[in-house]
């Protein structure tokens, strides 16, 4: 089996792996800070947040998203950052694999790309919007692009032309 270290990185596969990083560290922030939250008043944080950025409190966004904070329980924002961590474990593996042409890095992909897949297609039909259609066509094509490097691999390289 030839080492992919041979093989120069594909552009393609680098932004991939760059975008599924930064989606890692992004996500990783939300872990922190929902456990930063475990023990604080998360109404109040809002509310310092909202006048430290200089948005009205009174404002109908913050008090939306007030209102929504407002019923979540300990256990809810423990429960979110671990899925938060874990969830960015993954991108950073994906992009890492990815980052240094590895083949398992491509099936993690898939895996871990593809089971959304389905999920987006639902939510596009019952409430679409041009947003979940854009992300849906944008996975499928990563889901394509990856495969079809996978797809290479496993089908036998055509004879060299003089030879039997």
């Amino acid at each position: 089996m030839p080492d992919p270290a041979t093989h120069p990185p594909d552009p393609g596969l680098q932004i991939i792996a760059i975008i599924k990083m930064v989606k890692g560290v992004l996500l990783l922030g939300i872990a922190l800070g929902a456990f930063r939250l475990f023990n604080q008043d998360v109404a109040e944080f809002v509310r310092k947040l909202a006048v430290h950025l200089r948005i009205d409190p009174e404002n109908h966004v913050v008090q939306l998203l007030l209102e929504k904070l407002t019923n979540l329980q300990p256990r809810d924002l423990r429960r979110f950052g671990f899925i938060s961590l874990f969830y960015s474990a993954d991108l950073f593996a994906e992009g890492i694999g990815l980052w240094l042409n590895q083949a398992w890095a491509k099936y993690l992909l898939l895996v871990a790309t593809g089971l959304f897949v389905p999920e987006e297609a639902l939510a596009c039909l019952r409430h679409f919007t041009w947003e979940r259609l854009l992300l849906l066509l944008v996975n499928v094509a990563v889901l394509a692009y990856v495969a079809q490097f996978l797809w290479r691999k496993r089908s036998p390289p055509p004879p060299e032309p003089g030879t039997a």
